[in-house]
């Protein structure tokens, strides 16, 4: 098909042009494609300046026993155990870190009002240090405070968050003399992330 459509053109153009002009049009046609500019712009070769796209670590939910709660729940890992159970707060627990969950009560207009008025009522800003706001069940905004001081073989990490008229309180302990071992600052992480994306409200 290639060269066939080649002699039509060379033919079309020695019937129009001069024989000049004929040659121009066969070395037009039948000019070899400039490697390099093939090489570049075949979409199977990726460019050495793009960066490759980066990985978002995929956080898996704690899948253990169910911790219920009015109008929330989420999962304790699997090697927690009860430790608490007051109706409406409800704790579980291994020998490396620990989790509180439970309803509260708030008249706070807001997410950060409800965090200034916690703070303020348990000890103040040299106890309850804030942190960068976290997420929960993946779509609720939550607070979050580390108190290192109140215990000093525990750094506890309390989150709060709200939904329509409703406001709970997430409390993850990292003991710091952990059994069988202390969690490294990566795992304390995973452990608390892991938490965090099992919370669901009744409604999801």
């Amino acid at each position: 098909m290639r060269a066939r459509g080649s002699r039509r053109l060379v033919g079309a153009c020695v019937g129009v042009l001069a024989f000049a002009v004929v040659t121009g049009c066969q070395s037009s046609a039948e000019e070899p494609a400039d490697p390099t500019t093939s090489a570049t712009s075949s979409p199977s070769t990726p460019s050495p300046s793009s960066p490759a796209p980066a990985s978002t670590p995929v956080v898996e939910p704690a899948d253990g026993k169910l911790v219920k709660v009015p109008g929330a729940s989420m999962r304790a890992l699997p090697t927690y155990e009860r430790n608490s159970d007051f109706g409406i707060v409800q704790g579980y627990r291994d020998g490396q870190s620990s989790l509180t969950l439970s309803p509260s009560l708030t008249m706070a207009p807001s997410l950060d009002a409800y965090a200034r008025e916690w703070i303020r009522e348990h000890g103040g800003r040299q106890v309850q240090v804030r942190q960068d706001d976290a997420v929960a069940g993946g779509k609720y905004s939550a607070w979050h405070v580390v108190d290192t001081t109140s215990d000093p073989t525990q750094r506890v990490h309390t989150f709060g968050t709200m939904f329509l008229d409703s406001a709970w309180l997430i409390i993850i302990r990292i003991n710091l003399e952990g059994v069988p071992e202390t969690l490294t600052e990566e795992e304390e992480q995973g452990v608390i992330d892991s938490l965090l994306a099992s919370f669901k409200t009744d409604l999801d």
